[in-house]
């Protein structure tokens, strides 16, 4: 089969699949202007002011074109080139898909390596942890426990003789945690003072000293939970009149 561009007259070879592929559409390679191929086809080579076959009077093209098909194909018309060989255009298509392949391949490899070579390692970037957390090229990080011992406060404490043993000190005090979340039960620190504010002797409590036997210490203080303290501690003499009570 042979279409005629109108433009220039120049024909051209064409077949029923590339026809198809183009949706009847064709760009001359002479004049570079596009035409539809079906308004000018003849089975044979068209002498000299021949006109192509009239509306209902197409030559049978041996197969049946699917315009529909060809819209699906999303090829642009002017991209239908007039070779004889119908595999040219996937091929082209995939050559060109291998080239932004390699170009978007070597442009990450470039963008890697200038960061290693300012000393900013690329995958070290705060900004590429969520994304490199979620293909799982890194460890999401260990969420630390809250803990904040501003938000503990002492709400009452009490410091008497011990009632079963002279020398020692019994205190007693009450504790709060005042945060918005769970924290950690305090380590203690109770400084004896004497009168002029000098600190007499110290003593250290971890939970498991202060908490109720069977009490789950590893649970931690729930907000707005009181715990009650029992202390014992040794009696310096007559000359501590007062203490401190911080957290650690």
């Amino acid at each position: 089969m042979f279409t005629r561009c109108k433009a220039c007259h120049t024909v051209h070879p064409v077949n029923a699949s590339l026809l198809a592929r183009g949706g009847g559409k064709f760009r001359c390679g002479k004049c570079n202007k596009t035409g539809d191929a079906l308004e000018s086809l003849f089975d044979e080579w068209p002498g000299a002011g021949e006109q192509p076959a009239a509306a209902g009077e197409l030559p049978v093209l041996g197969i049946s074109i699917d315009l529909e098909a060809a819209e699906q194909a999303r090829m642009e018309p002017d991209e239908a080139a007039l070779s004889g060989d119908p595999e040219t255009g996937a091929a082209s298509m995939v050559a060109r898909l291998s080239w932004i392949t390699a170009a978007i391949g070597t442009l990450a490899v470039s963008v890697y390596l200038f960061a290693e070579f300012f000393e900013q390692p690329l995958l070290d970037q705060a900004a590429l942890q969520p994304v490199l957390i979620q293909l799982g090229l890194r460890e999401p990080p260990v969420k630390q426990p809250f803990r904040d011992l501003s938000q503990i406060h002492l709400v009452s404490r009490e410091l008497t003789s011990h009632p079963d043993q002279a020398d020692m000190l019994k205190l007693t005090a009450t504790i709060v945690n005042r945060a918005n979340e769970t924290q950690a039960y305090p380590q203690l620190e109770v400084i004896l003072l004497d009168a002029a504010g000098q600190p007499l002797s110290s003593s250290h409590f971890t939970p498991s000293d202060y908490l109720a036997s069977g009490s789950p210490g590893d649970s931690g203080m729930t907000p707005q939970a009181y715990v009650a303290l029992v202390l014992e501690l040794p009696d310096p003499g007559t000359q501590a009149v007062g203490f401190e009570l911080n957290f650690l």
